[in-house]
């Protein structure tokens, strides 16, 4: 739900996205591909209950900023929950054209006449909690470490050892532009895990990883078939050092975002994320194909 006060401000509540990348903040499924590549997978957060208020604070320029519940509250009851809150907030100033497309996604299919640029930063900081302690963390999908391991799984830091609760940081900055068919986007994360809470000594007091995504395309025929290239990289606290490069194209029947078919492919070097739903086996060395197809009604 959200109010409407004025262009400058507006109030909203429900599940929200913790501003923690720009691919959280409205975009979804307007990406390269049917999914978030590897890195913003592997820094962002997640969606919780929350309250927040957002604008255009000064002409092209708008902030967001939210309050949550947790980091990601996929699977978590009051009951396994802390009491700590999560706090996040982005800015973006689209300086040339003041819009960067269908919901502020990659690729230009309308063919901008006009350079279009956008220019972003977001901040997240939450205190977090394992959970039920006779479970393996449910909610906490996006916390892992670059080896895919969850940091709240036993053993995760230490042989026996639980981490209970951490503080969880992250700082983004974002860039990207849409001229006659062509796009890029690109943006760096630097995320620290911190303040651990364990059940036992751990040997170190903090991680810290930083890593970035890019992504570049061209609509080769306009209105329907685009081709684009992405590739990313963690600079992790262990050197393991996981990365990914490849492409795809991208097909739309009808010439418009309404429907698409994409075909990808990816080599990736040690996958420091995993999901259901995504590209991505944690941990994995390989090679990925993938075919999809998205809609928008």
């Amino acid at each position: 739900l959200q109010y409407r006060l004025d262009r400058r401000l507006n109030f909203g509540i429900g599940m929200a996205p913790n501003l923690t990348i720009r691919s959280m903040q409205g975009s979804f499924p307007v990406w390269a591909g049917s999914d978030r590549q590897m890195s913003e997978e592997f820094f962002r957060g997640g969606f919780a209950s929350g309250v927040f208020v957002t604008g255009e604070a000064l002409p092209r320029f708008y902030y967001t900023a939210s309050l949550n519940t947790n980091l990601s509250q996929l699977g978590i009851t009051a009951t396994n929950d802390s009491r700590d809150l999560a706090y996040s907030g982005s800015v973006q100033w689209l300086p040339t054209t003041g819009e960067f497309g269908p919901r502020g996604g990659f690729g230009d299919l309308e063919h901008h006449e006009s350079i279009a640029t956008r220019f972003g930063a977001s901040a997240a900081h939450a205190r977090e909690y394992r959970g039920a302690a006779d479970s393996l963390p449910n909610n906490e999908t996006q916390l892992r470490l670059s080896d895919g391991v969850y940091v709240f799984e036993t053993g995760a830091l230490a042989d026996g050892v639980t981490v209970r609760y951490m503080d969880y940081d992250v700082f983004s900055v974002d860039a990207g532009l849409k001229y006659r068919g062509f796009s890029f986007q690109g943006e760096y994360y630097v995320r620290q895990y911190s303040n651990f809470e364990a059940d036992g000594p751990l040997p170190l007091e903090s991680i810290l990883d930083h890593g970035f995504m890019a992504e570049a395309g061209y609509m080769v025929v306009p209105k329907h078939l685009g081709l684009y290239a992405v590739g990313g990289y963690v600079f992790d606290e262990f050197e393991r050092n996981p990365w990914e490069a490849g492409g795809g194209a991208a097909f739309y029947p009808f010439g418009n975002r309404s429907w698409r078919l994409t075909l990808h492919l990816l080599h990736v070097d040690r996958s420091p994320t995993g999901s259901n739903f995504g590209y991505y086996t944690a941990g994995q060395t390989g090679t990925i194909l993938s075919l999809g197809t998205d809609f928008i009604l």
